[in-house]
């Protein structure tokens, strides 16, 4: 999918800065990009999936579900991204209706996001750390009938330890924790992602995720800024929403507020017409496989005892 003598003897000296200057050429490129896109959810019932995994200005060859895919670039602007943003179709579909859109909802403080080489960035003319960059979402006009389960993944790379805007925290000198998060389940907080449901009587409801997990950490380079070489990752989260309790959906939008400096890479948005939980699913403790086990085992022995009778 993704598109590389002879010589006379050197002395020391020169052998060595020979040595320094090629030795960048053969350091490791980062795929973290590509290791941290959305990915499939095996959603029960009848399902949509849509997704937009190229948000950059430059056209990108990425894999999805195990397919190289080449996605155009889209326009914007520039920095410090005070420019509107065209909404953008879901850029990889499973029924290709268009009705499923990318949407730079506000812009923050000192600036928005605007498509750079790599993302979507999230530009500012302030240095400061967790300072509101916008909000973003996707938004679906024509959900599928009875809608009972969304899930929502964005892949981020953050500024200064932080992705996700923290009101709470407001602007700080103090560097953020996104960074340190561990691959698993998250306890939801108030600026994860809001669901916004839009009734067909017009009125609406706001709900927060009911699960959330940090479901990979891209490696995307080092830092030095805190004084030692430090790795930079990128962060794919997902989201899940049970709305089993619900009708009369007729459009909904998922939306989220990014820092200054961050990056959003890409976007998936899977919704279906049946509940089961694929996001933050608990992992059995050991105790559990033994009994599963142990149940198993009973199970071969009744069996082994009938065929001899």
């Amino acid at each position: 999918m993704m598109n590389q003598l002879s010589f006379k003897p050197l002395s020391i000296v020169a052998l060595t800065a020979f040595s320094l200057n090629i030795a960048p050429a053969f350091a490791a490129i980062p795929t973290g990009i590509q290791d941290a896109i959305p990915v499939a959810k095996s959603l029960n019932g009848t399902k949509k999936d849509d997704g937009w995994y190229n948000l950059s200005a430059a056209s990108k060859t990425k894999t999805v579900d195990g397919s190289p895919v080449t996605i155009a670039g889209i326009p914007g602007g520039g920095f410090p991204g005070m420019a509107p943003l065209p909404n953008v179709i879901s850029q990889v579909s499973s029924d290709n209706d268009n009705s499923a859109t990318f949407r730079k909802v506000s812009n923050g403080a000192a600036g928005g996001a605007f498509p750079s080489s790599e993302s979507l960035y999230a530009g500012s003319l302030s240095g400061a750390y967790n300072f509101n960059g916008g909000k973003l979402g996707v938004f679906e006009s024509a959900p599928v009938e009875n809608l009972a389960n969304v899930v929502f993944q964005v892949e981020l790379g953050g500024a200064n330890g932080y992705d996700f805007y923290q009101p709470s925290v407001g602007t700080t000198t103090t560097p953020g924790g996104a960074s340190a998060l561990s691959v698993g389940a998250l306890t939801v907080t108030n600026y994860f992602p809001t669901l916004n449901l839009i009734f067909g009587d017009n009125t609406t409801t706001q709900l927060t995720a009911n699960w959330a997990e940090l479901s990979f950490k891209g490696e995307n380079g080092t830092t030095s800024a805190s004084g030692t070489e430090e790795p930079i990752y990128i962060n794919l989260y997902a989201f899940q929403w049970d709305l089993s309790g619900y009708s009369n959906i007729s459009s909904f939008n998922v939306t989220y507020d990014v820092v200054a400096h961050s990056q959003t890479y890409a976007a998936r948005l899977t919704q279906s017409d049946t509940f089961n939980q694929v996001v933050a699913v608990p992992v059995p403790e050991p105790e559990s496989y033994a009994m599963i086990l142990a149940g198993l085992g009973m199970v071969a022995l009744v069996a082994r005892r009938r065929r001899q009778v």
